[in-house]
């Protein structure tokens, strides 16, 4: 490799010589079958690993290998390294978001006149042009495009055509090379996302299947990241309705454009159908809006939440009983009624709810209510609190109604599309059905949830619909056989590489396909120091100051805005150390969001020592000194300044922060300012626990000899009543199980190091200060997340492979220390 290179630097054995591949269970030859989930420290060669070997299968064994790639920029990074060996590799970029990734390349490589382009092969890979659109013009006002692969009149003839121009088209010309190529990198997004062109494949396959199909092996780097993506990716928020443009309005408005006077179609008893559901849809969305006009209380209730039937049902059922046996009575006749609503159901009997919609009159809605809740035997509420009780009941009623139309619309619109000539897109229908006959629906049945979201100024709020449809995680951890039932042909060799895939007891990040290897490195090891820096409030000299969990964001502010004044010595005394052993490093200062990025900023802004010295990371170029775009953090080294504000979350991965030599990690000292904790009611971490539970209930389910319709009962029933306990408890530290909090512990811990990895890079040593109070509180004597994160450690210690991943951090979190502010 380095003779192919040409050099003279020695590049590729200096990497190779210091890894070895380790297996757990003493195999002596590592096979290319099936998936193979392979363990490596963070820094312990990863990268190496994957190009040494893709390299020798494309040579020696004549394999066409696949790489995913965390982002585009290190898709482009790759393409270089593996161009340089001499091997035929195209890189495979969706087609949506180009423009932002070429504008981040040229943020993070600008280039000052023409004859510097050559230089830039990267822009070949990036670009956004049609020839077709170019020649023609067609530009929309707004700036999107469209593309007109297989949309081509000629002249009078009625069917379309396929795009000649694939060769030379600046989107799809690397696509058309994928046959000969010997590698293809890309993105998991992309995978699951992007199709190719009917010009290149008659077949429009996904890439996902164009993989399946066509490749030997696929590296997937940041595998337990990739799992996550894969189960986000079935687990979406679009606009639902409440505006012109979302959904169920642009969908009412395209059936009066379509069907309004065209009688040909009568006789369509699916069409039929469809109107009457999307009537029907429409007239409960318009009451479900009436209700939320006339009652304050409910539209504060909605704000910043996402709301579920079966949590409205639990609510609803407290609220009208006290007898637990009642509850449960009144919550079943709650589900049977989700289960009946439809637009056949609306009839105005005494102790029917459905009929609500039929009513205008208040009166006769609360007699119709009260009617309901004396047949199932509960309390009719008191006075004071009717008004609340009744409006929940009424927008139960509505959405419940919105909510079977929906499903309706969604099961049936790809078949209707074909009557109705539709141009309304229902995002994720299109890649859903590919991908649906051959995955495992949603452990709970497919669930629909909704978020109310306001505008200043604007009295009413617009809904987005979440769907959570499918176990994504399967696309990854069954790849090499997803079809082969289907098709009698096995997919490719799948390796699954990260630093943290191997979670013991984590719900998110542990990979199920257990790991039979490990990278392990000669290396010096890192050394890492960890401090709990006890700062306390200047108004109470015993109390320490939180940030995370504190209510009032006044209040927040301000507390961050006092650690960050309390610190600033720390700060300055790191700065000295790296400079007396003559490193030049800097300082991370870590924090949970861009707001936070902002208001640490304005902190350091009141101290005129560090003007200019520190910088703040952001989204998008600024366009001013004071932040630096996140595209560019990799070139921070040349940046004039000693700090950096980050979130956690925007560099924790997919970055080499190295010094401007190239030798190591650039931060050597990392002040994490606020604890990480999950956002409340965030259902991608709800769905993750539920998906690192079924193993769990796969097991339970052999165990008892279940057949195929009760282990389905068995997993709705456990994963419901999961989610809903999930939904419904605070995820307060003091009041969690053990076992919740080892889950969260482990949630919070894995970025956390991650983020630490950043800093160890090259073998450098480093220093992490937690700043947060949160970190060490012990509410109701339980332990602290720092105790927790030392027993997740200490459990799997005499595991060589945890060993290998973890080893800094575990060998220096049972050695915290507690040090004051000077």
């Amino acid at each position: 490799m380095d003779n192919i290179i040409g050099n003279g630097k020695m590049e590729w054995q200096n990497k190779v010589a210091p890894l070895k591949l380790e297996s757990r269970s003493k195999q002596s030859n590592f096979v290319y079958e099936g998936v193979q989930h392979i363990g490596g420290g963070l820094a312990a060669g990863k990268s190496t690993f994957r190009t040494m070997n893709t390299y020798w299968l494309v040579k020696t064994k004549k394999a066409k290998v696949g790489l995913l790639e965390g982002n585009v920029a290190q898709v482009l990074e790759r393409v270089s390294d593996l161009s340089k060996l001499g091997l035929k590799v195209v890189s495979l970029v969706g087609r949506g978001n180009r423009r932002l990734h070429l504008e981040n390349y040229l943020l993070s490589n600008p280039i000052n006149s023409l004859n510097e382009i050559t230089a830039h092969e990267s822009l070949s890979h990036l670009s956004d042009i049609c020839t077709i659109q170019a020649l023609a013009g067609d530009l929309n006002n707004d700036g999107s495009k469209h593309y007109p692969c297989k949309s081509l009149k000629q002249k009078d003839e009625r069917s379309p055509k396929k795009c000649p121009l694939t060769s030379y088209c600046g989107v799809y010309k690397e696509w058309g090379q994928l046959m000969d190529a010997d590698v293809w990198v890309t993105t998991p997004g992309a995978v699951l996302n992007s199709r190719l062109p009917a010009s290149i494949d008659p077949l429009e396959r996904l890439l996902y299947e164009a993989m399946y199909d066509l490749l030997d092996v696929i590296f997937v780097d940041e595998a337990d990241q990739v799992q996550k993506q894969f189960d986000e990716a079935f687990l979406e928020e679009h606009s639902a309705f409440g505006n012109p443009k979302h959904l169920v309005e642009k969908l009412y408005g395209q059936l009066n454009d379509t069907l309004q006077g065209n009688y040909e179609l009568a006789d369509n008893d699916l069409l039929t159908q469809w109107r009457k559901n999307l009537d029907h849809l429409h007239e409960s969305v318009w009451s479900l809006y009436a209700e939320i006009k006339k009652s304050t209380n409910l539209r504060e209730s909605l704000m910043n939440k996402v709301i579920y039937l079966n949590y409205l049902i639990f609510e609803i059922s407290q609220k009208l009983s006290d007898d637990e046996k009642q509850q449960e009575e009144i919550a079943e006749e709650m589900r049977e009624f989700v289960r009946n609503s439809n637009y056949s159901s609306i009839v105005n009997l005494d102790d029917r709810l459905h009929g609500l919609i039929n009513l205008s009159s208040q009166r006769d809605k609360r007699l119709l209510i009260n009617n309901w809740i004396t047949k199932l035997g509960g309390s009719i509420p008191e006075k004071n609190k009717a008004a609340q009780i009744y409006s929940k009941i009424e927008f139960f009623v509505y959405l419940a109604h919105i909510e079977r139309a929906m499903k309706w619309i969604l099961q049936f619109y790809p078949v209707v599309q074909h009557y109705l000539n539709s141009n309304v897109e229902i995002p994720l229908l299109t890649q859903i059905k590919d991908f649906r006959p051959f995955m495992k629906e949603a452990m709970t049945g497919v669930m629909l949830g909704y978020r109310y979201e306001t505008k200043d100024g604007i009295e009413t709020g617009e809904f987005k619909i979440i769907q959570y449809l499918a176990v994504g995680r399967q696309l990854l951890n069954e790849w090499p056989y997803l079809y082969e039932a289907a098709d009698g042909k096995k997919g490719p060799t799948v390796i699954l590489l990260s630093g943290t895939s191997y979670a013991p007891k984590s719900l998110h990040y542990h990979i199920e396909v257990e790991p039979q290897w490990f990278i392990q490195s000669s290396r010096k090891p890192s050394r890492l120091t960890q401090d709990f820096i006890e700062i306390r409030d200047p108004e109470n000299g015993e109390k320490l100051i939180p940030v995370s969990g504190v209510q009032q964001q006044g209040r927040r502010h301000s507390n961050l805005q006092v650690i960050i004044k309390e610190i600033v010595s720390k700060i300055r005394a790191e700065l000295h150390y790296w400079k007396e052993i003559e490193e030049e490093r800097k300082v991370l200062l870590v924090v949970n969001s861009y707001d936070d990025v902002e208001i640490v900023g304005a902190a350091l802004e009141q101290f005129p020592e560090w003007k200019g010295r520190y910088r703040l990371l952001s989204q998008k170029d600024k366009k001013n000194e004071i932040w630096f775009p996140r595209s560019r953090v990799e070139q921070f080294a040349l940046e004039n300044a000693d700090i950096l504000v980050a979130p956690m979350l925007a560099i924790s991965r997919g970055y080499n922060i190295m010094d401007k030599y190239g030798n190591g990690a650039l931060f050597g000292s990392a002040f994490f300012l606020i604890r990480p904790y999950p956002v409340p009611n965030d259902l991608s971490y709800f769905v993750q626990i539920l998906h690192g539970n079924l193993p769990l209930y796969f097991e339970e389910i052999a165990n008892n000899n279940l057949t195929y319709a009760e282990a389905m009962r068995k997993i709705r029933k456990k994963s419901r009543g999961k989610f809903e306990d999930m939904y419904r408890k605070p995820d307060y530290w003091s009041i969690l199980t053990n076992q919740e909090r080892t889950v969260l512990a482990w949630f919070t811990f894995i970025p956390t190091w991650q983020l630490i990895g950043r800093l160890l890079r090259g073998g450098k040593d480093a220093h992490v200060f937690y700043c947060d109070a949160k970190y060490m509180e012990k509410p109701n004597g339980k332990p602290s997340l720092l105790e927790y994160w030392e027993k997740i450690m200490s459990e799997s210690e005499n595991d060589p492979l945890f060993a290998s991943l973890y080893g800094p951090f575990s060998r220096s979190i049972g050695t915290i220390n507690k040090v004051g502010v000077f």
